[in-house]
């Protein structure tokens, strides 16, 4: 319900009925929507440590590899997370167009944490000479919004290039341009 109508849009009522839940015992359990919608948020983040990697994962990874293979693998996961849970990021673009204290909740808690781990590796490849110069962090969101946007609006992308976003060999693609994009060398099994 957040995912498609935004946190003003949903009522806990809408919710429970939406998952077959009495009302009452939606209140019981968070008191508030507000309560609700930082479990639901922290559920997916917790989701996304245990599909995609953690903070300290990829900080190894990154440094076990160097950052052009990490971050293919970072865009990989990202692209495969996106892929099974793509209203995520409908989530996310709700929050993220205005000022709210949910944002500042959601980007201190949880999103910032990623980002500064993207723009850190970002830089380490761009010091490598392996990745394209340019602003870390205005990188990072151009590979987001590539690697999500057909995912996202995947019905639109279906309609419109007659190509499947959730297959495998679409995934692999779009983390590929995502690559491209960034300036990172070929992979070894290419």
């Amino acid at each position: 319900m957040f995912a498609t109508h935004g946190f003003e849009g949903s009522s806990l009522r809408q919710i429970a009925n939406e998952a077959g839940e009495q009302h009452q015992l939606l209140v019981y359990h968070f008191k508030t929507k507000d309560a609700l919608w930082r479990e639901v948020v922290a559920s997916i983040f917790e989701e996304i440590s245990r599909k995609q990697g953690s903070l300290d994962y990829w900080n190894t990874r990154s440094q076990a590899l160097g950052p052009a293979k990490a971050l293919r693998e970072m865009f990989h996961a990202l692209a495969v997370f996106t892929a099974r849970r793509p209203e995520f990021q409908r989530l996310l673009s709700f929050e993220g167009f205005r000022k709210s204290e949910r944002l500042t909740w959601l980007l201190r808690n949880f999103a910032r944490p990623y980002y500064e781990i993207s723009v850190a590796t970002i830089r380490a490849a761009q010091e490598a000479g392996q990745a394209q110069a340019g602003d870390p962090g205005r990188l990072h969101y151009a590979v987001i919004g590539l690697i999500t946007h057909g995912l996202v609006f995947s019905e639109e992308f279906k309609r419109m290039t007659r190509l499947d976003p959730f297959s495998a060999q679409e995934l692999e693609h779009t983390v590929e341009l995502a690559c491209r994009l960034l300036g990172l060398p070929e992979s070894d099994d290419q």
